[in-house]
């Protein structure tokens, strides 16, 4: 069977639950794309490319992929290096801030497993590869160069590559290095989720059109353009799709919405589904989500939204 690689940090997300309580789990986002993508299409095999400790945490995290059923062939053990972590807050109206430990994180040294021939054959046959901006952002320029080079014999194997600029300025040294980079993404994928927010900071881009002309002069074939309340809109060749956002009645977490999203349109996608269902789908999941409390919505209560809302 195919499989869909996803690359990214795992870190151990802290979110507060009462004043001065926090509950501890796992979260980032290309993993919380990985974890949602495998929830919505069980019948796809998914492995989480990355690099962890060898600690309490570190196996806490290992224990998380196999509950998750994410294949763990692509993590690489460090005994000197652990997990990044993350401090979460929501207000009121479930509006996010955070507070990160991540500059020595074992995910910087992830593409050391590429140095174990059975790790690399199976990303050497990948059917499809998800990465983010902060996938690129944590690593060295040298590495950034070598995981490019990888991604670029990928696409010319016939993997579909699949990218999510998620703009973080604080992890990258200026934002005309980010651009760089983020540009050379662009050229090498086949689907895209760029965001109107990301567009405007990262190239002060102002509007959605703006957002598209860049992205498809860089020759993405599925652009996939994020616009928070004012939902996605879709160009795919010659065909353009409108999805709106789903109203939500009580916002409790807008953690992961976004990635929620990208999980479940990849979902669809790789289902069969066209555009614009697939769209629709992820839209009803990212509503799902950030009408719960973290990153990654317990197995039991997805189940039933599952129930409800199937992909095919």
């Amino acid at each position: 069977m195919a499989m869909h690689i996803v690359v990214g940090e795992c870190m151990v997300e802290m979110s507060g639950r009462a004043e001065h309580l926090y509950y501890q789990t796992y979260a980032g986002d290309t993993y919380n794309t990985a974890v949602y993508l495998k929830r919505c299409n069980p019948n796809l095999d998914v492995a989480y490319w990355t690099a962890a400790g060898t600690d309490p945490l570190s196996q806490g995290f290992l224990d998380s992929l196999v509950q998750e059923q994410l294949d763990p062939s692509l993590v690489l053990r460090q005994k000197d290096k652990t997990l990044g972590l993350y401090l979460i807050n929501t207000d009121c109206k479930g509006e996010r801030s955070f507070a990160y430990w991540r500059s020595d994180s074992a995910a910087r040294q992830l593409l050391g497993v590429l140095h174990e021939q059975t790790a690399r054959n199976i990303v050497d046959q990948a059917s499809s590869l998800f990465f983010s901006g902060i996938s690129l952002a944590i690593l060295s320029d040298d590495n950034r160069k070598q995981f490019l080079q990888k991604v670029t014999e990928l696409k010319e194997r016939g993997c579909r590559i699949i990218f999510d600029p998620n703009y973080r300025p604080k992890l990258w040294q200026s934002v005309e290095h980010a651009r760089d980079y983020t540009d050379k993404a662009y050229q090498l994928a086949t689907i895209a989720f760029p965001g109107c927010d990301d567009h405007k900071t990262l190239y002060g881009q102002a509007d959605l059109d703006a957002v598209k002309h860049h992205v498809q002069a860089l020759g993405v074939e599925e652009i996939v353009i994020k616009n928070g309340e004012h939902g996605v809109q879709i160009f795919s060749g010659s065909q353009h799709y409108i999805e709106p956002a789903y109203v939500v009645k009580q916002v409790v977490d807008t953690t992961a919405a976004g990635d929620a999203f990208n999980g479940g349109y990849l979902a669809a996608r790789l289902a069969g589904q066209n555009e614009q269902r697939s769209a629709r789908f992820g839209a009803k999941l990212a509503a799902f989500v950030i009408g719960h409390r973290g990153a990654i919505v317990e197995k039991a209560t997805m189940a039933d939204f599952l129930t409800l809302n199937r992909i095919v």
